[in-house]
């Protein structure tokens, strides 16, 4: 008997220290996104990787959808030193900011457990990347999950354009 108790105990002992140290994380339904880098390889080929976590795991898009996920939105760096958005319709009274949009696969989990973290690498598409007279640009980058909810904006860092 006191040989069993001792096993049952080990055995209680040993399932209690695997179950406390796997944790459920603990996200918001909201995506919450991080700038990791930008990788350029040419004018016109470049990655740019950013850290996402969502609480509901609901990124990405379903087959058959057709709208966006991610938008990129080009911005120059002007005379003044601060960065601009570009408007692509320049000489006309509608002003129609440059964006980069991408469909991001569907990501959530089979599971109980839907909470996402990870990283998302965008492949920037080509032609123009950057417009010839811009010296420096940047990107803001924002995600939305299926439920519509937007996560928090973040800038790559500048990238200089020989």
């Amino acid at each position: 008997m006191k040989h069993f108790s001792s096993i049952l105990f080990c055995s209680l002992l040993v399932g209690v220290s695997i179950t406390s140290c796997v944790k459920e994380k603990n996200f918001p339904i909201e995506p919450k996104i991080e700038f990791k880098e930008y990788l350029k390889y040419s004018l016109d080929s470049a990655d740019c990787v950013i850290k996402f976590k969502d609480g509901d795991g609901d990124i990405g898009v379903l087959a058959g959808d057709t709208v966006p996920d991610l938008k990129m939105k080009y911005l120059f760096k002007g005379t003044d030193g601060i960065f601009h958005p570009y408007d692509e319709t320049f000489g006309t009274s509608q002003f129609d900011t440059l964006f980069y949009t991408y469909r991001v696969p569907d990501l959530m989990p089979d599971g109980q457990y839907k909470a996402l973290d990870g990283e998302i690498k965008i492949k920037l598409r080509a032609p123009p990347i950057y417009i010839p007279s811009h010296h420096v640009v940047k990107f803001e980058i924002r995600l939305k999950d299926r439920a519509g909810h937007l996560s928090n904006i973040v800038s790559t860092n500048e990238i200089n354009i020989p």
